[in-house]
């Protein structure tokens, strides 16, 4: 878990919490910058793809932690263009929201294909799905999907030679 964010009062489902802000730069760029802490992939479905980097210029956005359980969930808003490449990243309550409650949003299941590597998740919620638990099973299931991938493929030269 990163530094994370706490509410102060109650807050209604469905309210708007804060906007992600940072610098916008494609994805090429992102993979040469060394911390990608602070990326946040914009899904654009044309054109190249964008993302939002808050490690310099963000705002407290960029302290929402991932919960496998999240109480917030990210909205893509356009306000003054239509262009799809760059929309706006808003943050809405998905759920009542009780005062000094952490507040999180899922990461998403490409973020942990790649940080699953350095670290799991530590989320606490009996429904994680990227527990070090579960990368282990994941992991096992994985290689036990290859072994039998390759088992079936030697099958396959084997009758191909025979």
């Amino acid at each position: 878990m990163g530094w994370g964010v706490r509410t102060v009062q109650d807050v209604p489902q469905g309210t708007f919490i804060c906007e992600y802000v940072g610098e916008i730069i494609s994805n090429s760029e992102a993979d040469k910058r060394e911390n990608d802490s602070f990326l946040f992939t914009l899904d654009n479905k044309v054109g190249e793809p964008y993302c939002i980097d808050a490690r310099l210029y963000g705002n407290i956005g960029r302290f929402i932690n991932h919960m496998c359980e999240p109480n917030l969930i990210a909205v893509r808003v356009f306000t003054v263009h239509q262009d799809q490449r760059f929309p706006r990243i808003a943050f809405f309550s998905s759920r009542p929201i009780k005062a000094g409650e952490q507040i999180g949003i899922d990461y998403g299941d490409n973020y942990w294909r790649v940080k699953s590597k350095f670290f799991s998740c530590l989320c606490g919620s009996p429904q994680c799905h990227h527990s070090a638990a579960d990368a282990a099973a994941s992991f096992r299931v994985d290689s036990s999907q290859k072994a039998s991938e390759e088992a079936i493929q030697s099958t396959q030269l084997t009758k191909v030679t025979q």
